[in-house]
């Protein structure tokens, strides 16, 4: 009777653990890399006066300093605003409707005068029988996300829905009607 039971040797599985163990070895040092810091746009008047100029730039005008003081993106900080309407009367389009959708977004983004949205995720709930029906939770919540650029021009973006964007809210206790607006902000 043989003793091999299926299972693999132990130099087997060695091999593997040392495969896993250098994978994530790799994954540390390319996660802990530091970027190049970026060249100093305003150098000391000494090593300005020491560098050798430069043959090819001379007769080109400086380039004009870069702005380094932050970098771009999305503002790690968002901002949630919330509306209540008749969702069945907006997706319908009634302009009663989209009329009050832009007299409580414009209340409620007044706090963020001079900022612009750079990106905009709407959730909506709609409840049927104490239920939430997400197929009408998500036409409501693309209904508001469509009227927003119409409601503030100046502070939404064009809608696209790569931008501007409608989801479902399942919450247990969040009334039906209810468009909750989540503002992502460009850093500035």
């Amino acid at each position: 009777m043989s003793r091999d039971s299926g299972r693999p040797g132990g130099t087997y599985l060695a091999g593997w653990l040392f495969a896993d163990l250098l994978l994530v070895i790799v994954l540390v040092v390319l996660g802990s890399e530091v970027p190049a810091a970026a060249p100093d746009p305003h150098p000391s008047p000494t090593a300005a006066a020491t560098a050798a100029p430069d043959p090819s730039r001379s007769s080109s005008p400086p380039p004009a300093p870069a702005d380094t003081a932050r970098p771009g993106g999305l503002d790690p900080v968002t901002a949630s605003v919330g509306i209540r309407l008749d969702p069945d009367a907006l997706i319908a389009g009634r302009p009663s409707e989209t009329a009050e959708l832009t007299r409580q977004v414009n209340e409620e983004i007044k706090r963020y005068e001079g900022r612009t949205a750079a990106f905009v995720m709407v959730f909506g709930t709609v409840r049927s029988g104490g239920a939430v029906d997400t197929g009408r939770s998500d036409a409501y919540a693309t209904a508001v996300a469509r009227q927003l650029p119409q409601a503030a021009p100046r502070f939404f973006p064009p809608y696209s829905e790569k931008i501007i964007r409608g989801y479902h809210d399942s919450g247990q206790d969040i009334p039906s009607g209810t468009a909750r607006i989540e503002l992502f902000f460009l850093l500035s």
